[in-house]
C-alpha cells in the first residue's frame, strides 16, 4: 500500500530537456487531408517537453483549403508555431538547421535508434505526409533514417510518433 506522500511525489515528477539543446524541426511535406493536418500538429506539439516546431510544405487539396486554417487555428489557441512553406528546399533556406532528416526506408537509410545520440543543434526532421514514398527531390536533402521494426506501408503519423518518442526519450529526462 503506497502512502499519500509517495503518491504524491510520484505524480509531481516533472519532465524537462536535457543539456543537450536540441531543437526539433519537424517538416511534414506532401499532405492532402485536413484531417492528417491536424493529426500530425496534436502529436508534434503533444510531446511538450520536446523543444520542436512544425513546418507543412507542399499542402494540397483540401488540406489547403479547409485543413490549414484549421491547424492554424488550433495551433494559435496552443501558442504554438506553424510554418506553411512551398517546399522542404525553402525549410532549409529559410530556417538552416545543422542537419537534416529524411525519413525514408531505403538502402542507406540508418535506424533513428543509431543516429539520435549525435543529434545536436537544429535538427529538421522531414516525412512525407502521404502514404507513398518521399520523392527523389526529398531523398536528396538529407540523410535516411527509418524505424527498422516498422514495415515501409505504416502510415506517416505512426512511423513520426515512433521517431518522436525515440529522440523524447533519448534527450528528455525525468526531474525526480
Amino acid at each position: 500500500m503506497l502512502d499519500q506522500d509517495s503518491t504524491s511525489n510520484e505524480e509531481s515528477q516533472t519532465l524537462t530537456l536535457s543539456k543537450s539543446d536540441l531543437e526539433l524541426i519537424v517538416v511534414v511535406s506532401n499532405v492532402s487531408s485536413p484531417q492528417r493536418l491536424i493529426d500530425f500538429a496534436k502529436l508534434v506539439y503533444g510531446l511538450s517537453n520536446l523543444r520542436s516546431s512544425l513546418v507543412f510544405t507542399r499542402v494540397s487539396g483540401m488540406a489547403a483549403q479547409t485543413g490549414v486554417p484549421e491547424v492554424s487555428k488550433y495551433l494559435y489557441r496552443l501558442g504554438k508555431p506553424l510554418l506553411i512553406l512551398p517546399s522542404p528546399n525553402d525549410v532549409i533556406d529559410l530556417l538552416r538547421p545543422d542537419k537534416v532528416l529524411v525519413i525514408a526506408k531505403t538502402e542507406i537509410s540508418r535506424d533513428i535508434e543509431e543516429v539520435v545520440s549525435d543529434l545536436r543543434g537544429r535538427v529538421a526532421l522531414i516525412i512525407n505526409g502521404s502514404d507513398t514514398p518521399p520523392p527523389k527531390t526529398e531523398l536528396s536533402l538529407g540523410d535516411h533514417v527509418m524505424v527498422r521494426e516498422l514495415d515501409p506501408s505504416s502510415p506517416p503519423q505512426a512511423v513520426l510518433a515512433v521517431m518522436l518518442y525515440v529522440i523524447t526519450k533519448k534527450y528528455v529526462v525525468k526531474n525526480i
